[in-house]
């Protein structure tokens, strides 16, 4: 069961589908992507794993915000990106400011290289926040 966001509109979902589409299934190592509201609420997703999307929406979400508290606690003003690396892969996560905030997850394997799909996620936030 998809909880995609009933406020945002079609060409915003479409876009975000299409950034995903075209720019990280390609990227060697990737696990999941997903474009999600500020909130945790899916917009679009590019799965190749078993995860819970919903679920992981909603952690992203909830990782982001930990983040920026812990970077208020620290005086530091703007968290450009978490990552979460592991033995069995990293997690990415980095805000997209447009004109429809989202957020961008990038759920990676162990054989991924971690500079390839940051500048990946770079490029996908480029496509996002032409979105309006």
């Amino acid at each position: 069961m998809k909880f995609r966001s009933p406020l945002l509109p079609a060409h915003v979902v479409l876009g975000a589908q299409t950034a995903l589409d075209d720019l990280a299934a390609p990227l060697a190592g990737l696990r999941t992507a997903l474009v999600v509201t500020p909130d945790g609420f899916e917009i679009a997703q590019l799965q190749r794993s078993s995860l819970n999307i919903a679920k992981l929406a909603a952690m992203t979400s909830s990782l982001m915000a930990m983040a920026r508290a812990v970077g208020g606690e620290l005086a530091f003003t703007d968290c450009r990106r978490l990552v979460f690396d592991a033995e069995q892969g990293t997690v990415a996560v980095q805000p997209v400011p447009a004109a429809f905030p989202s957020l961008l997850c990038f759920v990676l394997g162990p054989d991924a290289t971690l500079g390839r799909a940051l500048w990946t996620m770079g490029e996908v936030v480029s496509a996002l926040r032409k979105i309006d």
